[in-house]
């Protein structure tokens, strides 16, 4: 009876033992995935704030409201041409807080104002936030008012922006959408007293399945999607995202959850546990080392996938962060080269994701052999790539490292019958000629192959010949 009960104990207890791990590895799985969604989304709101931003604070958008709402051209060139087709804004709406003037744009077509006036109408808490954020943000100069100017943050990799903006995650026309509402503002920061009403402009970006495949595949979860806030389903995962009180969504998902794996293969050994004693001791070790194992690997497939984007095998933004405050903090020199693909969307619009994916991994590969060991290469989001290259270089070697990474970018990809042809655009900073923190020197970096992109695209600018760049394409 003694033997009995010493055997019915010590199954108890290695059963309680596997319950509590299994348990654990299940609970710490989940809100290790929970917290790698919220800043996944995070970051997806970040970029586009970004991205409206280029129409939002900028001296040509503010000149175009002066007399009202934007003219044909404008939204011809810089709305359907620019911010539709490249970013794939679905709304954009300019509108005076008292709704009195009021222009729209739907996937690139403009619309009636009845259409416009109706979709603010989902926004309106948003707009008011944002009229607020601006009003809020102003001081008494010059006859005139100032725009509180960002607060600068060394750790960031994009330029700091006025706290004027207003976010929000709605389902706009049936799609999770992020929406962005800001005042239009010069970059100066200077609005003259009679330019004291604000126009905001508000900008939709839909959340596409391939931007959900993409946060997958990042992730390394699977079945990502949006559910309403009161849905009950057994082993769905759920998270809001955003901080949009207004939000009736949250974020799911089908968690990794190594429990079930780890039980159905474990029962039949603790009966066996049970029944010969000496067997269980030694089995349990090895279940319990193999255990371990599992949870180690899934600590470093975790850790990998923080600093590695799946699709190409580069570093991602969070791995190339950690690369840049090493070259920082190493006291040294170093350059960035930021890179963005041209015409990568029609590729995409054409031939489909899976052409577009396999632009990224020929591209990434081409990058890859070109850098060898001078460096770092990262793919930060979409068509956009980055080089860290550590030490001294001089502006003509770093142009021309910079130049054939543009022409890899150009060489036919192929897929299946198809010669795929897109194009590419860089810009070039040093630390710390152009900046004496990692931010000066990335947004010193953005603005070169912003003066690319604006010289003619395929092509590369020194930062240190920004200007000249600019006159001779103004000329």
């Amino acid at each position: 009876m003694t033997a009995v009960l010493i055997v019915v104990l010590f199954g108890a207890a290695n059963y309680l033992v596997l319950d509590h791990a299994i348990d654990r590895s299940d609970s710490f799985v989940i809100e290790t995935e929970r917290t790698l969604v919220r800043n996944e989304f995070s970051h997806q709101i970040d970029q586009v704030v970004q991205y409206q931003s280029q129409l939002s604070f900028w001296d040509k958008t503010f000149r175009e409201l002066a007399n009202g709402m934007p003219g044909e051209a404008f939204v011809h060139d810089q709305i359907r041409d620019w911010m539709w087709s490249d970013f794939g804004f679905s709304w954009m709406i300019f509108a005076t807080p008292d709704g009195e003037k009021v222009l729209g744009v739907h996937r690139g077509e403009k619309v009636s104002d009845r259409k416009a006036r109706e979709k603010l109408q989902w926004v309106s808490d948003l707009t008011r936030k944002a009229e607020r954020a601006y009003r809020n943000a102003l001081s008494p100069d010059r006859g005139g008012w100032q725009v509180a100017p960002a607060k600068e943050d060394p750790d960031l990799l994009t330029p700091a922006l006025p706290q004027i903006h207003v976010t929000g995650m709605r389902l706009i026309e049936g799609t999770m959408s992020i929406v962005v509402v800001q005042a239009v503002v010069p970059k100066t920061l200077y609005i003259p007293a009679g330019r004291l009403q604000p126009t905001l402009l508000v900008t939709v970006k839909p959340i596409s399945q391939k931007m959900l495949a993409d946060a997958e595949r990042r992730l390394g979860v699977h079945g990502l999607a949006f559910v309403p806030i009161v849905s009950v389903e057994p082993g769905l995962a759920m998270t809001s995202v955003g901080a949009d009180a207004y939000n009736p969504m949250v974020a799911s998902w089908r968690p990794n959850m190594p429990g079930s794996f780890v039980w159905h293969s474990a029962l039949p050994q603790i009966a066996l546990f049970v029944l010969v004693f000496a067997g269980v001791m030694l089995f349990g070790a090895a279940r319990f080392a193999a255990l371990v194992r599992a949870l180690q690997r899934s600590e470093e497939k975790n850790a990998f996938l923080a600093r590695h984007d799946p699709l190409t095998g580069l570093r991602n933004r969070s791995g190339f962060d950690e690369d840049l405050l090493h070259a920082e903090g190493a006291g040294k020199g170093f350059s960035i080269l930021s890179i963005d693909l041209d015409r990568f969307k029609a590729v995409n619009d054409r031939h489909g994701h899976v052409a577009g994916d396999i632009v990224l991994q020929a591209v990434a590969r081409r990058f890859s052999d070109r850098v060898g060991g001078q460096g770092c290469v990262a793919r930060l989001g979409g068509d956009e790539f980055c080089v860290l290259l550590a030490g001294e270089h001089d502006r003509e070697s770093l142009l021309a490292l910079a130049g054939n990474l543009v022409l890899d970018t150009q060489l036919p990809i192929a897929y299946g019958a198809h010669l795929l042809l897109i194009g590419g655009s860089a810009g070039i900073a040093q630390f710390p000629v152009h900046g004496g923190t990692v931010h000066d020197v990335m947004v010193k970096a953005d603005a070169a192959l912003y003066a690319a992109k604006n010289a003619g695209r395929n092509r590369a600018v020194h930062a240190g010949d920004i200007e000249n760049v600019a006159s001779t394409h103004a000329a």
